[in-house]
């Protein structure tokens, strides 16, 4: 009697199935991918957004479609599939997740509540992971295409953390503490910097990111201009 075939093989079947006969899906490669992967993203985003489980189902959906077409386009140059990517994610997750696993993969006895502790545990087992490994990636590891914005406030949480003495208390004066003290201004901030940016024609993500780099040696993309583009 035949295995009936999960969900996921199923679908594993089709895309290559689509890859095999599909001249447009046939032609797809990691780099023209890359637009795709960050739109069904934020769609996902989107879909959190709205609390519509249903929506979001379709979205999840739509980057999985993703994760599969690369997943595949690298089997079939004889690198990696699917299951070599779920391998490799759960040895990482058993080997970052000390406070839950032991050495050998089992949930330990006691187990940590501390978030403190957990983070601690999570950042020194990242750090155990690169020690022998050549440094591939700069901006503490975090990618070099993430909006300026976000990429600043985890490249400040990540030297925060470290105790790196590349956080300057000077970025912070007494007067931005005393303007802004919660989220309200906080955003207005933003905002009202965004449009004196605008005003002066600079493009506020590039200015940002090329700030980022100055301060933290943090990686920035080829087509970065600090000028604002041009209205279409």
């Amino acid at each position: 009697m035949a295995q009936t075939k999960t969900q996921t093989q199923l679908l594993i079947h089709t895309v290559k199935i689509l890859r095999e006969k599909c001249a447009w899906t046939r032609a797809l490669t990691h780099e023209s991918l890359r637009t795709y992967l960050i739109e069904e993203s934020y769609e996902v985003l989107d879909a959190i957004s709205e609390h519509n489980p249903q929506l979001l189902k379709e979205e999840l959906g739509d980057l999985y479609f993703q994760i599969v077409l690369h997943a595949l386009i690298e089997e079939e140059q004889g690198q990696f599939g699917l299951e070599d990517i779920s391998q490799t994610l759960n040895e990482k997750l058993l080997r970052r997740n000390r406070h839950i696993f032991d050495a050998d993969g089992n949930v330990r006895d006691e187990i940590t509540q501390d978030v403190n502790e957990i983070i601690r545990v999570w950042d020194a087992a990242k750090q155990a992971e690169r020690k022998d490994l050549p440094k591939v990636r700069k901006n503490a590891g975090l990618p070099a295409a993430l909006p300026s914005l976000t990429l600043a406030q985890k490249l400040l949480d990540r030297h925060s953390r470290a105790g790196s003495d590349k956080v300057d208390e000077q970025i912070i004066g007494q007067d931005i503490r005393d303007r802004i003290t919660d989220e309200d201004s906080l955003a207005n901030e933003l905002l009202a910097l965004t449009a004196r940016a605008q005003e002066l024609g600079l493009d506020a993500e590039s200015v940002l990111r090329v700030t980022l780099a100055k301060r933290y040696g943090a990686e920035t993309e080829a087509t970065v201009s600090p000028k604002s583009p041009s209205k279409r």
